[in-house]
């Protein structure tokens, strides 16, 4: 299954990946991303919980992975189709 490398943020109760080029998805969830320049801050709001799940995450909290095809299709999906790249240990 080909994959793509993007940064995405995880929303905290039901765990569902949310890439972050996207402000409004299918299930109902929206990204808002920094109006100001000088913000680096994003707000995801999962559509998981009533009232939505809100969570904030700053520009360095994100994180890349390695995103399938279909839920790059829908901008979000499962941590098994949503997959932390590894991070590249440093010889010593």
């Amino acid at each position: 299954m080909p994959r793509r490398i993007r940064r995405c943020v995880e929303c905290p109760k039901c765990h569902t990946r949310y890439l972050v080029a996207f402000t409004s998805y299918r299930n109902g969830a929206f990204l808002m991303s920094p109006i100001a320049e000088t913000s680096r801050e994003y707000a995801l709001y999962c559509s998981c919980g009533r009232p939505a799940n809100v969570s904030h995450w700053s520009w360095n909290q994100l994180k890349r992975y390695k995103v399938a095809n279909e839920a790059h299709d829908r901008g979000y999906g499962s941590p098994e189709e949503i997959v932390p790249l590894a991070e590249k240990r440093q010889a010593s």
